[in-house]
């Protein structure tokens, strides 16, 4: 069997790890602070994170709570929020795992169609006068699954309508330092920070295994979460927190983000050219940034057991239909012809050649 190419997970690869940086970071961080890094306490998280959090984002430290990674937040927002059989809207598709976790919280998770720059707003209004949904979840920047990223035209607008019909809105950034080309679109805070819920972590900047993820929101929303989040895991992972507090403040981040984009843009040219060249019957969406390329493959192109028929020939794909929660009103969903293509795990030539497999099965 030819050696396997992995288009599945969206992680970033070894290579990408600040090794050396963040085990000074984490010594020092343990060494100079161990009263407090070792023991329990800090319910919303480590307090020189958050004051530097605050400092970047504009905000005060109580606008701010620290998890494990941002999925955590997103299962404790869900839970704090959500009423059983209340409705979630997301894009369409939106992130397998943010749908899975709604769901688990007693949501029905209803996926709004998604467009070039963003979801479509149409429908949103026409959802939003059906029901009215608890939260809705966007990932705005170089969005995950497909790619897309939000114009500013639709991000006033999504504000507006949260203020309008009373809903909050859960804006995930993971991506959005990781730009290769163009400029950054303000942050739907940035333009009404009302009813926005901004999240983030590092684990695509610094590591996943580090599990340090954020959420800014109003005050009142922060401490019913954290009231939450105490009964639930007692104390965060203070060491993780103080590392990374650490790395802020040597002022290693901005570097470190230059150096992912100098390792990351060549394979997003890779995966984007190959998706041009090969695929060009397909509906591809390529982004400005992000780890993510995606494609809507054509209507005739055959889509049967395709998962497995590319594992046989090395070839690891995620099924198209995980990204898709429950249709809205009088939709469809063929998450079957839906592939979503990472680019960071994997080097140029490694791109190329899986692209050309997945060609020779459609």
């Amino acid at each position: 069997m030819a050696d396997k190419i992995v288009f599945t997970r969206g992680v970033p690869p070894p290579e990408a790890f600040p090794t050396e940086e963040l085990g000074a970071c984490f010594d020092a961080a343990v060494r100079e602070n161990p009263a407090v890094v070792l023991q329990y306490g800090q319910q919303p998280g480590y307090s020189p994170l958050r004051e530097e959090l605050a400092r970047e984002y504009g905000v005060s430290p109580h606008e701010i709570l620290i998890g494990n990674g941002s999925l955590q937040l997103q299962d404790l927002v869900s839970s704090y929020l959500v009423r059983p059989g209340a409705a979630v809207y997301t894009e369409q598709p939106s992130y397998d795992r943010a749908i899975k976790t709604f769901r688990r919280r007693g949501a029905r998770t209803v996926g709004i169609p998604l467009e070039e720059d963003g979801i479509s707003i149409e429908r949103l209004e026409v959802a939003l006068e059906r029901e009215v949904p608890a939260f809705l979840y966007l990932v705005p920047d170089f969005q995950n699954p497909a790619g897309a990223t939000i114009s500013l035209e639709k991000r006033r607008r999504i504000v507006e309508l949260a203020d309008e019909y009373g809903f909050w809105v859960i804006e995930d950034i993971p991506y959005r330092k990781l730009r290769y080309e163009g400029e950054d679109i303000p942050l739907l805070r940035e333009l009404d920070a009302s009813r926005v819920i901004t999240m983030s972590s590092f684990s695509k900047l610094l590591s996943p295994g580090i599990r340090v993820g954020f959420m800014i929101s109003s005050e009142d929303l922060i401490r019913g979460v954290t009231e939450l989040g105490e009964a639930t895991y007692l104390s965060p992972v203070l060491p993780t927190q103080a590392a990374v507090a650490e790395y802020l403040r040597r002022g290693l981040l901005g570097p470190n983000v230059e150096r992912l984009k100098d390792l990351y843009t060549p394979r997003w040219k890779a995966m984007a050219g190959a998706v041009r060249r090969e695929l060009p019957g397909a509906q591809a969406f390529i982004p400005s940034g992000g780890f993510f390329v995606s494609v809507m493959l054509p209507e005739e192109a055959n889509t049967e057991n395709l998962v497995g028929r590319a594992k046989d020939i090395g070839l690891v794909l995620t099924p198209g239909a995980a990204f898709f929660a429950d249709p809205e009103e009088g939709g469809e969903v063929d998450g079957d012809r839906f592939l979503r293509l990472p680019f960071c795990a994997v080097t140029p030539g490694q791109i190329e050649e899986g692209v050309r497999r997945l060609v020779s099965l459609l």
